[in-house]
């Protein structure tokens, strides 16, 4: 079959651009007839073309002769016929454990709810289920992960429910003392890193490195030059000890993939994926923005239901490596290590309070320390540092954000209207052009006070601020 259902972007996609995107995660594949586990077959033969095949024991004939239009499977996870989980292994810096982040879509969850479906784990598929848990809209969220703690320790877990009691292994920790890779997510000291499922690493990129044993020291010794260690720790959980690191591979070697081979992995170069725009809040592993579209820096082209999950309508490119994308429930783009999922912000639940957000003006405003400002003009948007001193001028605006919330606006102050005496002094003050004084060309004005004072004192010199003539003439002043 020539395109399947992926579960990572969660939208249809060709075997010829997974195969490009180097995509080989184990049950990241999905037969779009049957549901069942398919895997990419020919990525790299040079006589037939890349396609999708069943594992051995679940295929059929019909779904081996499917292959299908662009279009038959939806991005929305209700077309797909399985009823698979959804899972991840972390690992929690904050309190030292391991966790499985399981999640299902609302109609998932509201299907399993009415037949009273439990989610099972188990640490080998002969024995009992050692942790259960009722599938219902109060033990899980649409789309969110719902962290189950780890506290038997196992290399592989299998998972099932008790609708249809198929036991589906995810391989966990290496055996013996093999390191077990963990991808960190986001920037935060007290880190989640999430488990490196397929067995490609990537330059340049922070991982949370593992080992199981009675604190090795195998591990412990130091690395080659490539290799940067920032944090080095022990700790115990799930009954046994274990040696962490945080570590990043930065250079490519002989000496290095020598290595990382060692540990059961191989390494590649990396990818570079960045939101430029707008700013977002980080939720549930998610961005959230206010916009319906959002501006991508990629060190690669985004391919429509190759890397990204959207059409190809959706994606316009505005440069190189620069791409504005229009955002649609659940936007996911996946290649290599590059990983991001962008969603709009929807409406607010009652359980949150909407941010306040201030308003005030200034002729030059000060960046303070607390928060991240950007400018607004005629001229485009920039950041804006700590203590720097920004002169507002009409159309000009500063924004501040607070964890990708706006919460504050800065305009231009506006300058009082002058008028009367004081009008007269600003321009006499700022305007120094004169002309020959002619009375005959104010007979037919209607003139104020202001101005017959002012038009005495031209009498006397003979001559009139140019400026002021005009403002007379049109009554004005």
């Amino acid at each position: 079959m020539l395109k399947a259902y992926d579960t990572m972007l969660q939208s249809e996609v060709s075997a010829d651009l997974a195969a490009k995107s180097s995509s080989f995660e184990p049950y990241r594949y999905e037969c779009a007839c049957c549901g069942e586990e398919v895997y990419l077959a020919a990525a790299y033969s040079t006589s037939m073309v890349p396609h999708f095949r069943h594992r051995s024991g679940n295929n059929d004939v019909e779904c081996e002769n499917y292959l299908g239009q662009f279009g038959a499977i939806s991005i929305d996870s209700r077309s797909r016929k399985s009823n698979r989980e959804r899972v991840e292994f972390y690992f929690e810096k904050s309190n030292k454990t391991f966790s499985l982040g399981l999640r299902f879509s609302s109609e998932e969850i509201n299907a399993y709810e009415q037949h009273n479906v439990v989610f099972e784990l188990r640490s080998s598929a002969a024995e009992q289920a050692f942790f259960t848990l009722l599938i219902n809209n109060t033990n899980f969220a649409p789309d969110a992960p719902t962290m189950i703690p780890i506290d038997r320790f196992a290399f592989s877990y299998f998972l099932s429910n008790t609708l249809n009691g198929t036991k589906r292994k995810y391989d966990f920790l290496k055996i013996g003392n093999a390191p077990t890779f963990f991808k960190l997510q986001g920037n935060d000291s007290d880190y989640k890193a999430k488990l490196v499922r397929g067995s490609v690493l990537y330059t340049n990129v922070p991982y949370f490195v593992a080992c199981q044993s009675q604190y090795p020291t195998s591990h412990d010794a130091c690395f080659p030059d490539e290799i940067r260690v920032d944090d080095t720790f022990c700790f115990e959980t799930m009954g046994r000890k274990f040696l962490g690191k945080v570590l990043t591979i930065n250079n490519k070697t002989a000496q290095i993939d020598a290595l990382v081979l060692s540990w059961g992995y191989q390494l590649e170069a990396s990818e570079t994926l960045t939101l430029l725009w707008p700013p977002a809040a980080l939720v549930d592993d998610v961005s959230t923005i206010h916009s319906d579209y959002a501006y991508l820096y990629s060190s690669f082209e985004l391919q429509a239901h190759g890397n990204i999950n959207v059409h190809s309508e959706d994606i316009y490119k505005i440069t190189n490596g620069v791409s504005k994308v229009s955002i649609t429930p659940k936007t996911k783009v996946f290649k290599k290590n590059a990983e991001i999922i962008i969603d709009k912000s929807g409406q607010y639940s009652s359980g949150f309070d909407v941010i306040p957000s201030a308003v005030s003006s200034a002729s030059t405003y000060t960046v303070p320390d607390d928060s991240i400002y950007f400018l607004f003009s005629r001229s485009g948007v920039k950041p804006l540092s700590k203590g720097q001193s920004i002169f507002l001028t009409p159309h000009s605006e500063i924004i501040r954000y607070n964890f990708g919330y706006t919460t504050g606006h800065i305009y231009p102050r506006q300058q009082k209207e002058l008028t009367g005496e004081l009008l007269l002094y600003d321009i006499l003050a700022h305007c120094k052009r004169t002309e020959a004084y002619d009375r005959n060309i104010f007979s037919s004005n209607l003139l104020s006070n202001t101005a017959c004072q002012y038009l005495k004192q031209c009498e006397d010199s003979g001559l009139i601020n140019s400026v002021a003539k005009r403002y007379i003439e049109g009554e004005r002043l």
